[in-house]
């Protein structure tokens, strides 16, 4: 009895040295050259977008800048943060009896924070998962990935109908892609369930990780009225940014609301679409220039905007975020088992 005691205890403990054992140096390595990678990525890109920018009208818009509009844009950074909180704390009581808002506005500035440096906000899924305590950490990254396929799935919908109003001039054409295109957008919305069952068939053939499992079931919780409500939500967010980019665009140019939804959801598309760069610094300036250019809008215009964008959305909240991070969060991070933690 005592040495088959002691057989058990000696595997048990070189199972949790196993699993909280580092990144080995090659894997390690990989992730660095990936990281630095994409840093070079927001760099070459960035810098072919300078050099296409005369700088001497981007100051020149600069100093003549409404501050008014500026400061409008800055402000509904409280409202683009507030629904979120509302939102993600309308999931977390999907996991938890009781959460906070104060709680849930934790978790998502940290996820921001997280999210900040890593290409298409990944890190958004430890950030967010790491603040919640007394719940399962499989299942808030399950939520994440559902918050963030509602975003993807209504940006995708914005964006098409973008690119359709921008690409064709005839109206019988654009009716009929925005018809199509905000059926399959509902259809996908509200048949995400799909998504998490053929994940768990998939998972239960080729991975068979328990901790995947746990993501998929964290997909699915919410009912169909949670659903619809955090749809809205998205919806609602959307259009608060699309409202920061209407002041920030007009406090250098002049453009109306509807030019501005066309552009600011095909870049968004755009950025959601191609996250190879930091911060998706770049991609999202790139954007901005290409498509507001067809409104008239010049390039140092479209620039400012952009980066002005990027300073109130992402880096200010990334910033504020850093107040929630914790030594502790880094190791569970490098060892990757925060997922495997209730």
């Amino acid at each position: 009895m005592y040495w088959s005691a002691g057989i058990v205890q000696k595997v048990r403990m070189e199972t949790e040295l196993k699993n909280t054992a580092p990144d080995n140096p090659s894997q390690a390595w990989k992730k660095g050259i990936s990281f630095a990678l994409r840093i070079m990525v927001s760099i070459v890109v960035l810098y072919f977008i300078f050099s296409l920018v005369q700088w001497r009208n981007v100051l020149l818009a600069l100093q003549t800048a409404d501050a008014i509009s500026i400061l409008s844009a800055a402000l509904l950074l409280c409202a683009n943060i507030g629904i979120r909180t509302i939102k993600w704390h309308t999931m977390l009581r999907t996991v938890k009896e009781k959460p906070t808002y104060a709680e849930a506005f934790g978790s998502v500035m940290l996820g921001i924070s997280f999210g900040s440096f890593t290409p298409g906000e990944i890190g958004d899924f430890a950030g967010r998962a790491l603040h919640v305590t007394d719940a399962k950490r499989s299942h808030l990254v399950g939520l994440t990935l559902l918050d963030k396929a509602q975003i993807f799935i209504l940006t995708g919908g914005a964006g098409l109908i973008s690119l359709a109003c921008l690409v064709f001039d005839n109206p019988y054409v654009i009716a009929s892609s925005i018809l199509i295109v905000f059926l399959l957008s509902g259809v996908l919305v509200l048949r995400l369930g799909l998504a998490a069952s053929l994940g768990r068939r998939i998972n239960a053939t080729l991975f068979k990780k328990n901790w995947i499992s746990g993501v998929l079931d964290g997909f699915d919780l919410l009912n169909r009225r949670q659903l619809f409500v955090t749809i809205l939500y998205t919806l609602i967010f959307h259009l608060v940014l699309i409202l920061q980019m209407y002041f920030l665009i007009n406090s250098f140019a002049s453009i109306n609301f509807t030019h501005t939804f066309i552009g600011t959801s095909a870049m968004m598309f755009v950025k959601s679409m191609l996250p190879i760069s930091i911060g998706d610094l770049g991609i999202r300036e790139a954007g901005s220039i290409f498509f507001f250019s067809t409104y008239g809008i010049s390039q140092a215009a479209a620039l400012n905007a952009s980066l002005l964008l990027f300073f109130i959305n992402v880096f200010i909240p990334s910033l504020l975020g850093t107040y929630f991070i914790k030594l502790g969060h880094f190791s569970a991070l490098t060892s990757f088992q925060f997922l495997k933690k209730k």
